[in-house]
């Protein structure tokens, strides 16, 4: 069915039905009974993410027996002295060294960028955000608009069909109010006649 071209048979601004309380309830107990009959969606008993990954299973593992985090290993950042003389114990010194200096020039490379531009892109960054807003504001503004033109044009369309409607049904009532007259005029003179032939 092409989604475009749905016609519908509610007519909401004319349909009075609704506002009978008699009717009302009938309906939400129609609605409640169907909803009875609908299974709602499962979720699944288990999900299978912490099965096909250890980390996560582990993890999982942790937080069900209740037991907290490990505290940060601080340890591996600071510099001490070799345990040993040996010339492997002052390498792996050496290179731990080493290590956390450059890891302390990035960070101070990183401070200095974020003192030079770091203010700047904090700036740009805003700025696109609220143009974004902006954006999703204007459209949704747009969108109610077109709601409320929607919803305009559907109530002159149903209130217009709806005086067609009230003159269409008169005029059926009229018409069998009328074959019913007819009916019965037609029956009297069934029995007028029947009475002539009788008498004859």
């Amino acid at each position: 069915m092409d989604s475009q071209h749905v016609t519908l048979d509610s007519l909401p601004y004319i349909d009075k039905e609704y506002d009978d309380p008699a009717t009302r309830e009938h309906v939400l107990g129609l609605i409640q009974e169907e909803m009875a009959q609908m299974s709602p969606p499962l979720m699944p008993k288990s999900a299978h993410i912490f099965k096909s990954n250890d980390t996560l299973r582990k993890e999982y593992e942790r937080v069900r027996s209740g037991h907290s985090l490990p505290p940060f290993d601080t340890t591996r950042y600071n510099i001490s002295a070799p345990t040993s003389d040996t010339a492997s114990a002052w390498q792996q010194a050496s290179n731990n060294a080493a290590s956390q200096l450059e890891h302390q020039t990035t960070r101070i490379d990183n401070l200095e960028l974020l003192q030079n531009f770091g203010a700047q892109a904090w700036k740009l960054s805003n700025h696109q955000k609220e143009q974004l807003l902006s954006s999703i504001e204007n459209r949704t503004q747009k969108l109610r608009e077109e709601g409320v033109h929607v919803n305009k044009a559907r109530k002159y369309e149903q209130t217009e069909a709806g005086v067609r409607l009230s003159e269409l049904e008169e005029r059926w009532s009229d018409g069998v109010r009328r074959c019913v007259e007819i009916q019965v005029a037609c029956g009297r003179l069934q029995q007028e006649i029947n009475v002539l032939e009788t008498s004859k």
